[in-house]
């Protein structure tokens, strides 16, 4: 059973195996959207955003730019903290959709509330440790 109706997913490149996203899907949502949508997290800004080019992906029959690999909340946990920053123009790029979804459909969600508030302080602190 989903994680409060989360089921997580860790997302490493086809080409070259290194990890890029951990992402949550929610495929018992109200909303049929809700259900089909993708949202990784954002570690610099403590954020799970509703991912357009990962939706995408995630529901293609071949060609994927990422391996989609099905795991618990215990790992989504371990793999929050692995995931590698992304840059304000990435950012800007999977919130202006180009298919999948309308751009009012590109909603958030804070980590503390889907990861706990563990995880949410340690990606704090590693933002806090980058700046230095």
């Amino acid at each position: 059973m989903p994680k409060d109706g989360w089921e997580f997913w860790r997302l490493v490149r086809v080409d070259d195996g290194s990890l890029e996203w951990l992402a949550g899907t929610r495929p018992n949502a109200r909303a049929t959207i809700d259900q089909h949508k993708v949202w990784t997290l954002i570690p610099n800004r403590s954020i799970f955003v509703a991912n357009w080019i990962v939706t995408e992906d995630h529901h293609r029959d071949s060609g994927f730019r990422w391996t989609h690999e099905n795991i618990d909340i215990d790992d989504a946990r371990k793999v929050a903290l692995a995931v590698p920053e992304i840059g304000v123009d990435e950012l800007q790029r999977i919130s202006k959709p180009e298919s999948e979804l309308t751009l009012d459909q590109v909603d958030r969600y804070s980590a503390q509330k889907v990861l706990g508030k563990r995880v949410a302080d340690a990606l704090s602190n590693r933002r806090f440790e980058t700046r230095e």
